[in-house]
C-alpha cells in the first residue's frame, strides 16, 4: 500500500466576476503521507481555506487532479463523493457548525448515523469520555462554550474513523486558553491516533509542532 494518502496535482481554481478571471490557487501540488501532520499557512486570502476545501472533496478544482486513498475523486458526482467524504475524511471547521436541535451526543452521532452505524452512540460517548466533555453529553451546542464546541466538533469529525481529517483554522474562534486546548487536543489525537491531520491555521503555535509547513501566497505554495 502506497504511504501517499493524499495528492494534489497541478491544481488551479477560478472564478468569473463578471467578465473578470479571479484565480484562487494557481498550479498547486502537494503530497501528503499517511500519520503526517501538515499545516497550510499563509496570510488572509491566500487561498488556505480554498484549497482544504478542494483537498477534502468539498469543492472542486478548476484544473489538475486530486487523488484521496488511491483514488482519483476529482470527477465524482456529489452522490459519489458523500460517502467518501463520510468514511474517509473528517473535517473541522472554525465556526463549529454543530446543529442546534442536537445535544452533544447526537452531533458527534451524527457521521456515523449516516452510516447506520449501530455502536454510533458508545463510540461517540467514548470520544466525549476521551476529550474530557464525558458530562455534556446532554448539553445543547448553546450550552456549551466555544472550547467545549470545538471539541464536539473535533470528536464528530473522528466518529467514522477517517484517514485523514482536515481543519479550517480550528482555533480561530477561541481566545488564547481555549485555542491551547485545541491545539494540544489536535496533537495528542495525531501522536496516540496515528490520524493523519491537514489543518489551515494562522496560529504559529499550532503550525510549530507540524511534522511541515506548507506556505500559501497569492493561491501558489511559496518554495523554500
Amino acid at each position: 500500500m502506497s504511504n501517499i494518502l493524499l495528492q494534489a496535482e497541478n491544481i488551479s481554481k477560478y472564478y468569473y466576476l463578471g467578465d473578470q478571471k479571479i484565480m484562487v490557487l494557481g498550479n498547486v501540488s502537494l503530497t501528503v503521507n499517511r500519520g503526517e501532520f501538515v499545516v497550510i499557512a499563509g496570510s488572509s486570502g491566500s487561498g488556505k481555506t480554498t484549497l482544504l476545501s478542494v483537498l477534502s472533496g468539498l469543492d472542486r478544482p478548476s484544473i489538475g487532479r486530486i487523488h484521496m486513498a488511491g483514488r482519483d475523486i476529482t470527477d465524482l458526482t456529489e452522490d459519489q463523493l458523500a460517502p467518501v467524504r463520510n468514511t474517509l475524511t473528517g473535517f473541522v471547521f472554525q465556526a463549529f457548525h454543530l446543529i442546534p436541535s442536537l445535544n452533544a451526543i447526537e452531533n458527534v452521532m451524527f457521521p456515523a448515523e449516516l452510516k447506520k452505524d449501530p455502536e454510533a452512540r458508545n463510540k461517540a460517548q467514548s470520544l466525549l469520555d476521551q476529550v474530557g466533555l464525558q458530562d455534556r453529553g446532554k448539553n445543547f451546542p448553546e450550552q456549551l462554550s466555544g472550547g467545549e464546541q470545538q471539541r464536539i466538533a473535533i470528536c464528530r469529525a473522528l466518529i467514522n474513523d477517517p484517514e485523514i481529517v482536515f481543519a479550517d483554522e480550528p482555533t480561530g474562534n477561541l481566545d488564547s486558553e481555549n485555542s491551547e486546548g485545541i491545539i494540544q487536543l489536535l496533537v495528542d489525537l495525531h501522536k496516540d491516533r496515528k490520524i493523519t491531520l491537514v489543518i489551515a491555521t494562522h496560529s504559529q503555535s499550532l503550525a510549530s509542532r507540524a511534522d511541515r509547513i506548507v506556505r500559501l501566497h497569492d493561491g501558489r505554495i511559496q518554495e523554500g
